[in-house]
């Protein structure tokens, strides 16, 4: 029943049984005897063709309204009993972490905790915050970490400072009006980061001006490193990508960062295992700190 349901959900979400296969990475005919199995079981249509698209029935929809809190909540149960002293933890991670200096933490931590088997996911922090929600995942590690998610738990790991990656890597000193690219506003960091620059802003002898926005932060490094204009990025990924320290221009103190989070709900977060993994992320951090700042 789990499966049918999870279906459905895909379903009403996407709009297309193709989709929906994509999403659940199984066959579109799967998706189809899923559905069908659902209704006979239920004996009530579930879904109704709607152009090119299907939707949920009135029935369909009630349905998933009723059940989609329960489907959450059985995922996490059941994600939970599989780590009782030690097992595996399904983490979704921020893009810009895993691309920079996450894999070397999490390595550290991994090495430490040998224990510890973890299943890691790349997305936007959105989305693995989602996903947490969702009961698919057990913990998120991502950026940009605030309040939207009541319903949630977020223990903040780090501040990562944000730098400006000149344009062609000719440093400039900060003065006047400075045009920088950076992170679209739709992302969890810029909506952190745009309270934080206004509180900064009436301290600093300059004023950094949003030019253009970009969805990832790794184009933004690219695009300055080859005079393409001066890129608002994280430490991390600045480093990552070969910007060696002397090429940065740091804020002044105290500098803007971007709060790094590990999310989850309250049960989850108190799992002694979940809890070990939040202490190794923290004591681990020294040991990175090169890749961070």
């Amino acid at each position: 029943m789990l499966t049918y349901i999870e279906t459905l959900a895909a379903l009403a979400e996407v709009g297309t049984m193709t989709r929906a296969a994509t999403r659940l990475r199984i066959t579109q005919s799967a998706v189809s005897k899923r559905i069908a199995t659902l209704e006979h079981q239920i004996g009530q249509k579930l879904v109704e063709p709607a152009g090119r698209r299907v939707r949920l029935t009135p029935f369909g929809i009630r349905l998933l309204d009723r059940a989609t809190p329960h489907l959450a909540a059985l995922k996490e149960a059941l994600l939970e009993e599989t780590v009782p002293q030690g097992g595996r933890l399904v983490i979704g991670v921020s893009e810009s972490i895993l691309a920079s200096w996450g894999p070397p933490l999490l390595a550290r931590v991994c090495a430490a905790l040998p224990q510890l088997d973890l299943s890691l996911n790349a997305h936007r922090s959105p989305v693995a915050v989602e996903h947490v929600r969702s009961g698919e995942y057990m913990l998120a590690l991502v950026a940009g970490v605030s309040d939207d998610a009541p319903d949630l738990k977020a223990e903040k790991i780090l501040e990562e400072p944000m730098v400006v990656v000149p344009s062609g890597l000719k440093s400039f000193p900060l003065s006047g009006t400075v045009p920088v690219l950076t992170i679209e506003p739709a992302s969890a960091t810029w909506a952190i980061l745009e309270r934080r620059l206004r509180r900064l802003s009436p301290q600093w002898t300059f004023r950094l001006e949003v030019e253009r926005t970009l969805q990832s932060f790794a184009c933004i490094v690219q695009m300055a490193r080859h005079g393409l204009g001066n890129g608002l990025v994280p430490a991390g990924v600045a480093r990552a990508m070969g910007i060696s320290s002397q090429h940065l221009i740091y804020l002044p103190e105290p500098g803007l960062t971007r709060p790094i989070g590990l999310v989850g709900r309250a049960t989850t977060l108190a799992i002694p295992l979940v809890q070990e993994f939040s202490r190794g992320l923290r004591r681990e951090l020294e040991a990175v700190s090169d890749f961070i700042a």
